[in-house]
């Protein structure tokens, strides 16, 4: 933290720099109170807390910021991303594997196995199916449970932070979420974080940060232009802030002048709530007949094993959408059908919202990390050959 942030917050010194080595930023009484609601719980002896904000808000900034704050800090941690992970895969990944269970397990932990004696994080924990809800809710409370196809039981000892961008209180009301397991979240604690827009003095703070992160030197913010983003309704919150700097600074020079931001501006209105893609990144037509241009599968005809030739097959399909998507990975995992839901039917490109986009390049991700197709590669744009897993 620096020093002037320091006199106007009047909070004592943290353990570590909350503000600015993990990026929760700015000088409104809201993020000054969210800080020190963060060191509290820090200090405490939290079995789950739940993180509550809009998308592109920062939930993952402050969880990360709760995590370090606590005792914690130094064990393991494990992220769990609820939308990301296919349902007949969740309670696996989670609980673990036995050797046996069905054909390919082999002796796996979990993520809470892992995470023994630290912390898991269960991003957008909404979307979880109500039985898993009910084993986490097991795990929160010290009672154990079993890996698929085990008879022994595991009882571990983590922290559990969830995060949601959709009102959980709301949601339980409505029977869409398990009661027990919202107020077993809240009951150590539940961090709401305010959206951007009723926050703008954060803005400039933010603005001035993200543009000295970007270039340098730092381009002159002219007045007006400043005006212009405090008064921005900012949908997307702080993840759009950032998309608009870039933007705005690929066209102007050393100042960043109103009638650029403008244009950068006007480029989100035509999708109300919901920031659209420039066109250097836009997602490609989808066929009608659901395929890409490329072939969607290569495997070769003699191979008998149908494991490895399913891994083979799979690997293929993300290879080939995410040469079809010209490298942009949200567009791959559209173009996979990675944005809809369990048994949801295909739904018009214009109608593909920024929460499905989200999902898609959640899910993409999931599956280039499970078949081995790094995520470091794929960043570069190298489009690794397919091996045959061993």
């Amino acid at each position: 933290m620096t020093a002037g942030l320091a006199a106007a917050d009047g909070e004592t010194a943290a353990p570590f720099d909350i503000d600015e080595t993990l990026g929760l930023l700015g000088t409104s009484p809201a993020i000054r109170k969210l800080r020190a609601e963060i060191r509290a719980l820090g200090r405490s002896e939290f079995r789950a807390v739940l993180v509550q904000g809009e998308s592109g808000v920062g939930k993952e900034v402050v969880t990360e910021a709760l995590r370090l704050a606590s005792r914690r800090a130094a064990a393991p941690y494990e992220v769990f991303d609820c939308p990301a992970v296919p349902e007949d895969h969740l309670e696996s990944e989670l609980f673990g594997t036995t050797r046996g269970a069905f054909p390919g397990a082999v002796d796996k932990a979990g993520a809470l196995e892992r995470a023994h004696g630290g912390t898991v994080f269960f991003d957008e924990i909404a979307a979880m199916r109500r039985e898993h809800q009910a084993k986490v809710l097991r795990v929160i409370e010290g009672k154990g449970f079993r890996r698929v196809g085990g008879s022994r039981g595991i009882t571990v000892d983590v922290a559990v932070i969830a995060a949601a961008h959709e009102n959980l209180a709301a949601l339980a009301a409505a029977g869409a979420f398990r009661h027990d397991l919202y107020y077993r979240l809240i009951r150590d604690g539940c961090l709401s974080i305010p959206p951007l827009r009723e926050r703008p003095e954060d803005v400039t703070f933010l603005a001035r940060h993200y543009l000295m992160s970007l270039r340098d030197p730092v381009p002159r913010i002219e007045p007006a232009t400043m005006l212009l983003l405090m008064d921005h309704p900012w949908p997307g919150n702080v993840r759009q802030l950032q998309t608009v700097l870039r933007m705005a600074l690929r066209s102007s020079g050393e100042v960043l002048d109103a009638g650029t931001m403008r244009e950068v501006l006007a480029r989100f209105d035509d999708a109300p709530g919901h920031p659209t893609i420039s066109s250097a990144t836009a997602t490609p037509p989808i066929v009608a007949e659901g395929r890409f241009a490329s072939s969607p599968c290569r495997t070769s005809p003699v191979e008998t094993d149908f494991h490895v030739a399913t891994a083979r097959m799979q690997r293929q399909l993300l290879l080939d959408a995410f040469t079809s998507a010209a490298g942009n990975k949200t567009a791959a995992g559209i173009l996979l059908g990675f944005h809809l839901s369990p048994g949801e039917q295909r739904v018009e490109v214009h109608d593909i919202t920024d929460a499905r986009r989200n999902l898609a390049l959640r899910k993409f991700r999931y599956w280039c990390a499970r078949l081995d197709l790094t995520d470091s590669l794929v960043r570069r744009g190298h489009i690794p050959s397919v091996r045959t897993p061993p």
